[in-house]
Formats: structure tokens, sequence, C-alpha cells
């Protein structure tokens, strides 16, 4: 265990997924970061078993997507199967829009393992296993912290800032009295993650049994997860028996001790925390909201919450934006992600239909479905699944934009691109870690000299220049080249629009030569 420090920027409580990407992204920014972990390693089970596409999408902005993504599994889609055990429904894998296949499935320890030895590239970042955060008091102008060490002795540590992202059980927010609203399911499940498995088909499965509905996820390394409700009668221990795990796996495949990775039952439940910020203190991922895992998106929000947090608090930290900033980190996420939960609570219902009302209703939808196959499309396809959206928070004119089908609030598309002498690279590499105005004219560059210094040094604002027939010229303007797709029209759209990009991919602001100035200064007071 490395020694815990006096005092940091940033103190950070579980080492699970998203405390491990928070301080990767906190790291990268240079701020001096230490990372509670109550365990004595990683937590060495697989849980969370898929990350989407904008989960790629923020592992890219740390630098390690490329490390760890050959490992992991795309997904190809979902499948939906009758009372009769033929399918009513198939998914496919969806269109790229952010650079990454829309669900890619991962054995959690793997991921986890590269997040941390990603911190292994900062000084400015401590990891200390076996250490419990006892208690906190904090003040105007800081975080007093009180934690239980490696041998049982207590130390005291101070920050600018806490973050719990110590999972459901959250001790910051139990010290925070913060309740969590929701309901919890009646039923348990039993979760079951398999090696060697025989079905090596990259799609999910829902068999919707009005008696027994059960999942069936693909897993990287020839692995899969099975997911059973639990019968009313049954209980944790009759769940965990091997003869019970046995009878369950029988339909699918025979198998043996050496080739169960992990057994464990499971309340599901469809809560987020009464408030998400008391002044200096913020809850993350599972310490701020818990879901269903029928849409996949339980580990995912937290990641969002993540990259959604750490620009903010870099800003704030060192003086470059005042604190009101970082009240909109849950005025932005807590919508989206409570319609997310929603989202899978719906799916859930499909899934398992707890009552005759409920197996009415989808035994109609599936032989709706069959009647109109556009509204059969719009579902099966999980088009109505909330977009990377934001309805309110850091960005300028949001609602009352004056371009038609604005970006603003929206996840930037990642197109694909090329340098101008025809290498091909992603976006984001190019987009780095602060600020980006992106243009797509050598006619809208000319105004960037004014913009620079009206954006001031301080907010790492670079410019790139996304188009076709961009001549390189030393004026520190970055020029790629697009590569036609359907994401490249979608940016092409906006092309005499100045963007403004946020550093976790979202749109702040678009504008033209006419009301830039305007623009800026609406952003500037919005964040000093």
């Amino acid at each position: 265990m490395s020694n815990i420090p006096s005092d940091s920027d940033i103190v950070i409580v579980g080492a699970g997924p998203v405390g491990l990407m928070t301080a990767n992204l906190l790291g990268l920014y240079g701020l001096r970061v230490l990372l509670l972990e109550r365990n004595c390693e990683l937590y060495n089970v697989p849980r969370a078993i898929t990350l989407d596409d904008e989960g790629c999408r923020t592992l890219q902005s740390v630098g390690l997507s490329d490390q760890y993504l050959p490992n992991a599994l795309p997904s190809k889609g979902s499948r939906y199967y009758g009372e009769n055990g033929e399918p009513f429904a198939e998914v496919g894998p969806g269109p790229v829009e952010f650079g990454f296949p829309r669900r890619t499935q991962i054995f959690q320890p793997e991921f986890e393992k590269t997040l941390l030895g990603g911190l292994s590239r900062f000084d400015n970042v401590t990891v200390c296993f076996s250490s419990e955060l006892v208690s906190f008091k904090q003040n105007l102008d800081q975080v007093d912290i009180t934690i239980l060490g490696q041998n049982r002795t207590h130390a005291h540590t101070k920050a600018q800032y806490l973050l719990g992202s110590d999972g459901a059980r959250s001790t910051v927010r139990k010290i925070l009295d913060v309740q969590m609203l929701g309901d919890s399911y009646p039923e348990d499940w039993l979760i079951v993650d398999t090696l060697n498995d025989p079905d090596s088909e990259p799609v999910s499965k829902f068999f919707c049994s009005t008696n027994r509905p059960y999942v069936s996820i693909p897993a990287p390394n020839g692995g899969r997860r099975y997911e059973f409700r639990a019968l009313k009668h049954e209980t944790g221990k009759d769940l965990l028996n091997i003869k019970n795990i046995q009878a369950r796996l029988k339909p699918m495949r025979k198998i043996l001790l050496n080739d169960i990775a992990r057994v464990a039952v499971y309340t599901f439940e469809a809560k987020i925390a009464a408030c998400w910020q008391k002044n200096r203190v913020f809850l993350l991922g599972d310490a701020a909201h818990v879901t269903p895992p029928f849409a996949g998106q339980g580990m995912n929000a937290g990641l969002r919450d993540a990259h959604n947090l750490s620009w903010k608090l870099f800003l704030t930290s060192t003086g470059k934006s005042r604190p009101g900033l970082l009240e909109t980190y849950e005025a932005e996420r807590r919508e989206p992600c409570w319609a997310m939960i929603q989202l899978a609570v719906a799916m859930g219902d499909i899934v398992m239909p707890v009552d005759n009302q409920d197996i009415a209703f989808r035994n109609s939808l599936v032989t709706w479905m069959d009647r109109f196959p556009d509204a059969k499309d719009f579902i099966t396809q999980m088009k109505f699944k909330p977009s990377p959206r934001y309805e309110t928070g850091a960005f300028v004119n949001l609602k009352n934009q004056e371009f038609f089908g604005s970006l603003v609030g929206e996840m930037l598309p990642q197109i694909p691109v090329t340098s101008l002498d025809g290498f091909a690279i992603r976006l984001d590499q190019i987009l780095g870690q602060g600020f980006t105005l992106i243009v797509q004219t050598e006619s809208l560059i000319e105004i960037f000299n004014d913009i620079k210094y009206e954006l001031w040094p301080e907010l790492g604002c670079q410019i790139v220049a996304v188009g076709e027939n961009l001549i390189d010229k030393p004026d520190g303007v970055t020029r790629l080249k697009p590569i036609p797709d359907a994401t490249t029209k979608r940016l092409y759209a906006h092309r005499d629009q100045i963007i403004l990009v946020r550093p976790d991919r979202y749109v702040a602001a678009s504008f033209g030569q006419h009301n830039y100035k305007q623009t800026v200064s609406i952003f500037r007071d919005f964040l000093v």
C-alpha cells in the first residue's frame, strides 16, 4: 500500500471501474489524486459485462482503448424468444456513431486491471488498497478525511473535493445521509458466469418465459453469463446449490465446477440518490444510481458520470472556473440517468412479466409488431433508447438554437478522418483532453485569431478543421479530411457553424461569424 499523502486535490473512495476511470481522467489533467479502496486488491470477479460505445469512447479518452478493446468481444445484437422457444424479435448491432460498436462484451477484472495499470503513468496519482473511509468533515475550503489503513491505524488527509464511487452500499452516501429513491424487484436472480461455453454466438439472448425467464449473454475468452429469475419459493441457498445450477444450465450445456467462474444471487433495483452533491462531496456510479441489468447500462452510466465531472473538477480546482460549474454535474446527469433506468425497467417487463396483465401486454405487443413492420423496427432496433443528449447544463442557448437540428447538448459524432497526408485516425485522438473548436471550411478559420483570445488560453482550447480541399498552413490549426459515411454527413450538415466541443465530447455551443463574440461571452460568463 502506498503512503497516504497529507493532502490532495481530489480523494476518490472506491477503486471499481468508475473510481479507476475518474482517477485516470483526473491524472491526465495533472491533479493530485488519492484513490482509496477498502479491499486489499481489485475485486477479481466479473460483475458488469457490457461496455457501450460511449464507455469505449471514455476509455479512448484516457488512452487505454487500444490496450484493452482487442481483448473484448463486440456484440452482434440481441434476440428475444417467446414462450414457445421461437425468436420473436432481434436487435442488430446498430450503426457506429461514436467510433465503436454500440455494445462490447468485457471481462470486468481485465478491464479494471487495465484501468489500474493506466494509473502507473501518473506520479500525481496515489492508489491505496486496504484503506477504508471512516469519516469526513467539510468546510468552505476543503474536506478533512479520516482513513483506517492497512495496519488498522487511522490516518488523516484533506482534499479540495471528495468523490464517492464506492458502490451501491456507499459509505460516502451514508455519511452524507442521502437516501436512495426508487424500487426493488420482488424476486431474486441467479447469476452464473461460465467458462468454455459451447454457445459462442456473440448475441445476447432473452428467453421471455412466464415461468422462469432467463438471459444468456456472451462474454470474452469463450465465456457466457446466464441470469435466471428465482421462483417465489426458492431461497438464496436453493439457488446456489450446484445441483440447481446444473439443472438450470442443462438445456444449454453440461456444467462442471471448473467451468464456473462465478455464481451469485442478486436482487435487482431501480433507484437513484436523492442528491448527488453536497458542497465539496460528490456521488458517482452505483453510489448515485442502481439499475436492473436489462439495458446493460449500470457501469456505463457511472463512466458517463466520471467523464462529465472530471473536466469540471479540473477547471474548478485549478481556479479556471467558478465552483458553480460543478452544480451542472447533477443537473446534466440526473434525468438522462433516470431515463436509462426506466428503459431497463421497461425491458425487464418484457423479459420477465410478473402478472397476467403484463403477460397479456407482452403477447399483444409481439402480435402487434408482426402487423406493423415499421413499428417493429422502431422497437426491436431500440430506436426509443435515450440518445446521448443533455437538456440543461453547461451549454449556450441549449433550448433556443437558431440552427436547425443543432448539435448543442448532444455528443459529437466521432467521424472517421485522415490527416492531410492520408493517415487514418480517430477524431478523438486529435481532440485531446481540453475544449476544441471545430470548423469545416477555410473561410471560417479566418476569424479564429479573435476567438482564441476570447476563450482565454487557460481553457486549453484548440482548433480543428475537418473538410475537403483544406490547405495545410502553419497557423496552429489541425486540418483533417473526413472519410465519408453516415456520421460524416451528420457533421457536414453543420458546416456553416463553428462547433465548441467540451472535454467530454458534448457540444457546448455552435455559432456563426455573426454571433461568435456573443456566444463566447455567454460561455465565458457561465464558467467564470
